[in-house]
Order: C-alpha cells, then sequence, then structure tokens
C-alpha cells in the first residue's frame, strides 16, 4: 500500500479527528493517504495539496511556496482545491467517489473521501489480465456513463479520467477519483503546469490550454479507457494522430468478442476530432443503445464567466469553450451507412440464432424436435423473511423432476415459445436497468446514512440528553418537548440499536438500525421502520439493496444472496420476494423472465457459461419445457 515520496508526512502524523495510515498515491498536484478517521472509527482517504512546481514542504508538515514569485499561483490554486472539494461534497452518486469533508492546515488544504476499498483499474489491469472480460467491460462502461452523467449534469468535467482515477470495489462497481478541475484551472493561470493531462487518455484539445472542452473531451479520455480494458494496452497518443491516423477501430479488430453496437460506440467517442465525437453523455449512451437514468431531468449546464469574476468556474468548460445546446444531426449519408450496417449485423445474429428453425421450415419432411421437460440446474430460492429481518434463507436447492419425454411438438409451437420467452426476457431486461439504478442509489444513501448515524453517537453532541425507559431501553442525543427529536442513539431491551435523526419520538429521516439478530439496514426510515431507500444486509446470508416499505423490501432492488450457492436477483420485489420480470443470476446462468413468489414463474431465457439461450417455461421454480 506504501508509496514513497520524500514530500509526504510520515505515517502515524494526526491531521484533526484523523492519523495517516499509508500513502497511497501522489502525483503532480499533491498526495493522497490512507487515514483513520479516530471519530467515525473508520478509514478515509485524504488528499493533501502540494503542486510539486511551486511548493514544497518547510520543516516536518508545513507546505510553502517554492518563492516568493510562487506566492500568489499557491494561494490561488489552494482555494480552486477548496473550491473544487467543496462542490464534490454535494455529490451523492455510487460511481463518483464522496467528499465527506475539506479543511486547511499545515499552511495548505485538504479533502476527506470516503476510502474506497478495492483496487484501482489501472492495479487490475496489470496484476489480473491485460484484457478485461467483456462482462466486466460492459460494467466498466455502464458505471462511466452513469457517473460522468451526473458530473456534466451539474456543470462540472472530470478532465482527467484513467486507470488510475478508477477505483473497482469489491463488488465490481466502478467509481471515479481525482476529478482535475483545480489542476487544470492552475494551468490556465500559470501556463506552466506540466501534469495536467495523461497523454494516452487526453483528446487533442487538452494538449492546448486555449483548446475548446467539454463533455466530449471526457467522452475521449472514457473511451480510451475501455479501449485499454479490451485491448489490453492504451490507444495511441492523440498527439501521435495528428496527419496519418494509427487508430485501428475495435469495431475491426475485436467483433469476435463484443456486438457491433458496442465496440463503434467506444470508436465514435475516440474521434480524433472534438466535433465528431458525441457531444454529450447522453448521446453517447444513445450509441451504445443504452440511456443514463435521471440525466433528462438535470441537463448539462453551459459555463460561463462573468466580466466582474474573470476565473472560470471551477470544471466546466474552458473560457470561450461553450458547446451549442443543440446536438449536431449526423450527415444523412452517414447515418443511411450505419442503419444499413447494423440491418445486415441483425439479420446475421438472426439467421445464426434461428438457424435450426428456419431449416425446419424448408423442409417440411424433416422430423421435428421434441420439446422436452427437463430438470434445471437447481437454484437456491430465498426464503420469506418478516416485517423485521427475515431468518436466514434455506440454501439447500429444491429437488427438480427427472427428465421425461414429453408430447412431439411441431415447428409452429416451438416458434411460439420462443417469441413468448423472448418477449418476456425484454420485458425483464427494462426492468432490470431501472432496479440496477435504484440499487446503486440505495448503496449511496446507506453511506450518507452512516455518515449521520456516526454523528448521532459521537460524545459531544450538542443539546445531548440520556433517558431511560421502562423495560430497560434507553436513548441519548437531543430532545424538544420532551420526545426525541435530532440526532440520537436508542439502545432497545432486545438489543437492537437504533441511530440517526429523530422526529416525532421515532427513527424519521437518515438512520442505521442493528437488529438482535445482527441483521443491519442503513438508510431512509419512516416511523422508525426502513422506508425509502437503503440496504438491509445480514452478514454472510443475504444482502438487499433498493426500496423499503414499512420495514419491507417492496419495490424496485437487488437482493443477494452470500451465501453458497451465489445467487442475485434484480427487479421488483413485493413483501421481501421478487414478483413479475425480473433477473436471476446463479454463478455463470443467467436467467431472465417472470417471476411469482420470488420464484422463476411464466416465460423466460437462460443464457448458460457458454453463451448459448435456451427459452422456456416456469412454474414454481421448476421448468416445465425448454427449448434444446
Amino acid at each position: 500500500m506504501a508509496v514513497d515520496n520524500v514530500q509526504a508526512l510520515p505515517p502515524g502524523t494526526e491531521l484533526g479527528d484523523y492519523r495517516l495510515d499509508a500513502i497511497i498515491g501522489h502525483g503532480s498536484f499533491g498526495i493522497t493517504y490512507r487515514a483513520f478517521d479516530k471519530q467515525l472509527a473508520k478509514f478515509v482517504a485524504i488528499k493533501e495539496y502540494l503542486p510539486v512546481e511551486f511548493a514544497v514542504r518547510k520543516g516536518e508538515n508545513e507546505v510553502v511556496p517554492r518563492g516568493a514569485r510562487y506566492a500568489d499561483d499557491f494561494t490561488w490554486g489552494r482555494e480552486r482545491f477548496l473550491d473544487e472539494a467543496r462542490a464534490l461534497a454535494r455529490f451523492r452518486h455510487p460511481h463518483i467517489v464522496p467528499v465527506l469533508r475539506y479543511f486547511e492546515a499545515n499552511g495548505t488544504a485538504y479533502t476527506v473521501m470516503e476510502f474506497e476499498d478495492g483496487q484501482s483499474l489501472a492495479e487490475v489491469l496489470r496484476s489480473k489480465a491485460p484484457r478485461l472480460p467483456a462482462e466486466d467491460v460492459r460494467r466498466l462502461a455502464s458505471g462511466l456513463l452513469s457517473g460522468l452523467a451526473a458530473v456534466h449534469a451539474q456543470g462540472f468535467l472530470h478532465r482527467d479520467i484513467k486507470p488510475s482515477n478508477i477505483i473497482i470495489r469489491r463488488d465490481g462497481v466502478p467509481v471515479l477519483i481525482d476529478f482535475g478541475a483545480a489542476r487544470l484551472a492552475i494551468g490556465e493561470r500559470t501556463q506552466t503546469l506540466t501534469g495536467v493531462l495523461t497523454p494516452q487518455y487526453a483528446p487533442i484539445e487538452q494538449y492546448s490550454l486555449d483548446s475548446k472542452q467539454g463533455p466530449w473531451s471526457d467522452i475521449y479520455s472514457a473511451a480510451a479507457v475501455l479501449y485499454h480494458s479490451i485491448i489490453g494496452k492504451p490507444p495511441p497518443d492523440a498527439a501521435a494522430r495528428v496527419g496519418v491516423d494509427p487508430y485501428l477501430p475495435l469495431a475491426d479488430t475485436e467483433r469476435d468478442r463484443f456486438d457491433a453496437l458496442f465496440l463503434a460506440a467506444i470508436d465514435r467517442g475516440l474521434a480524433f476530432a472534438p466535433d465528431k465525437r458525441p457531444q454529450s453523455v447522453e448521446q453517447w449512451s444513445r450509441a451504445f443503445g443504452t440511456t443514463v437514468g435521471r440525466v433528462e431531468s438535470a441537463p448539462t449546464q453551459r459555463l460561463e464567466t462573468r466580466p466582474e469574476d474573470p476565473t472560470p468556474r471551477l470544471g466546466g468548460v474552458s473560457r470561450g469553450a461553450e458547446h451549442p445546446d443543440v446536438e449536431p444531426t449526423p450527415r444523412p449519408s452517414r447515418l443511411g451507412f450505419w442503419l444499413v450496417l447494423i440491418a445486415i449485423a441483425a439479420g446475421a445474429i438472426g439467421l445464426w440464432r434461428y438457424h435450426t428453425d428456419i431449416r425446419g421450415w424448408l423442409v417440411d419432411a424433416t422430423p421435428t424436435q421434441p420439446t422436452t421437460a427437463v430438470a434445471e440446474k437447481p437454484t437456491a430460492q430465498p426464503a420469506t423473511p418478516a416485517a423485521t429481518p427475515a431468518p436466514a434463507p434455506s440454501t439447500t436447492p429444491s429437488t427438480a423432476p427427472a427428465p421425461s419425454t414429453a408430447p412431439r411438438a411441431d415447428n409452429a409451437s416451438q416458434r411460439a415459445l420462443i417469441e413468448k420467452a423472448r418477449q418476456a426476457a425484454l420485458e425483464a431486461r427494462a426492468v432490470y436497468e431501472k432496479a440496477d439504478e435504484a440499487a446503486r442509489t440505495a448503496i449511496s444513501m446507506a453511506g450518507e446514512a452512516r455518515i449521520v448515524a456516526a454523528r448521532a453517537a459521537r460524545p459531544d453532541l450538542e443539546r445531548a440528553d440520556s433517558r431511560t425507559y421502562e423495560g430497560g431501553a434507553s436513548y441519548i442525543g437531543q430532545v424538544v418537548d420532551g420526545k426525541r427529536q435530532g440526532l440520537g442513539v436508542a439502545e432497545l431491551a432486545d438489543g437492537e440499536k437504533q441511530a440517526g435523526d429523530w422526529q416525532a419520538d421515532r427513527l424519521n429521516g437518515l438512520g442505521t438500525v442493528r437488529f438482535p439478530d445482527d441483521t443491519r439496514y442503513a438508510g431512509q426510515l419512516r416511523d422508525g421502520m426502513a422506508g425509502g431507500l437503503g440496504v438491509r444486509e445480514r452478514p454472510g446470508v443475504e444482502r438487499l439493496e433498493g426500496t423499503f416499505v414499512a420495514g419491507r423490501f417492496d419495490g424496485l432492488g437487488v437482493r443477494r444472496s452470500l451465501a453458497a450457492p451465489s445467487m442475485v436477483q434484480t427487479g421488483e420485489f413485493r413483501a421481501d420476494k421478487l414478483e413479475g420480470p425480473g433477473v436471476e443470476t446463479v454463478g455463470e446462468e443467467r436467467y431472465e423472465g417472470g417471476f411469482r413468489n420470488g420464484r422463476r414463474s411464466g416465460y423466460g431465457q437462460i443464457t448458460g457459461p457458454d453463451g448459448r439461450v435456451r427459452s422456456g417455461r416456469w412454474a414454481d421454480g421448476k421448468p416445465l419445457e425448454t427449448t434444446p
């Protein structure tokens, strides 16, 4: 974990409530440490402002300008560093690192962020494999699209997207860190800072501080990261693409691993000329064939400078670099070309997918393949939890019926089965997108709830009162008119512990609950019960991420089994059970289709580890008929 840097503060140094533990990164603009928060009893990441071109550490801790001529630039940059921290502190998004606090000390400034437990994408690409599996690349693309959409919607740019600035958490979620807004602001002011870009991931417009930058610039860098994840190395430097461009389109070189639409979207993002790239994340998302949640309600803002304040707004488009509100219309000839290409690809895929059926239609005398009742690989189905935490779900797979021969079916009935299963799978995928977004938002909400609960448990909480109740319950926290109101912590006689924001004598707002059986909930609460977005987890058993109503998992979300066999259900839940269209993965097998009472029911499709798709119909979790 430690990284050598002669300018760094030594491990054990204390900064207020924080004790530095290790150096986890450094660059031309500052040093990032892992630190222990003594008040919240958790690890955090602390970034120190220390631009090496015009600052140096003096003595044990103090940071000072390298000389008198650098003093103004150092002070101005420190203010931009704090401006960036203030701006990022407003974000609460699953793909953007949360900023918890910022402060000044030792003559410089510090930003305190959540410590994302995982590896940087750069470490993953170095240590595991130079090329990521296809599913991991798609997950990375989805996270980058979602995170950048949120950043751009608030009028900011990241400006320094590269593998080392993307953390892959242990649960596989990519998180953007280390925004480059303040670095670029200082570069614009001083014209001396050399570390404002990373050549292999920076677009050509970032090589000149006078060039027009915007969302298309971040899109280029994100596309370069996806290219690296697919190919195993970054694309050619933008500066090397002037004149004869050595870039080889992914749509030509990697079409055996990914669909043409996905590769074409990355190629578009890596267009050398800025005006040839998608001009917004929304536009780029459509090129992938997906949408980015909630971007429509918060469009990217045009950033301007004011005559009375010539300082460019932090992280936004450079001065004079505003982009038009109207997206450019593709030239008809290019649009027609892509439509024809997509139609040809779709036809080829259809011929490959249904070649067996087509052969049957053409040759009537050929005996038809019987539809058989197949014993599917057994899956663990979750048990019904109570309004308070559920008992541990059984992980013993239910026994499916032995294979038996069904009556011989004709091609028409088999085609009908395939079509109904395909429609059910499409509905399941649509619900999956919404449920996955709800789960990611719930995770973010749970993080905020834990912060509120930690504040409620502080020993120096203002206006705190201590109370005991009949039966052995106790409360330490804020009280108004004799009722629990504000921040506080309650412990019940049975061992349940509640912490967070209280109103009308009950938890109402953000907070955490720890139940006697060690089940834990963090998120929104209403009248003392889980109500809204949050996360409920029983360590080693299961984890629920999404919407709760009156203490039950009720709405869009994700349910994860933490015990073997591994299972993930995504969709809309009713009273803790998946109901309607949804997606279930068991090991490397993925089911997309209908559910009833938490079990597969109705039509759906199964995709195996080899990518082979089977259509079928289920009831109570058991297959009734499937295609061969």
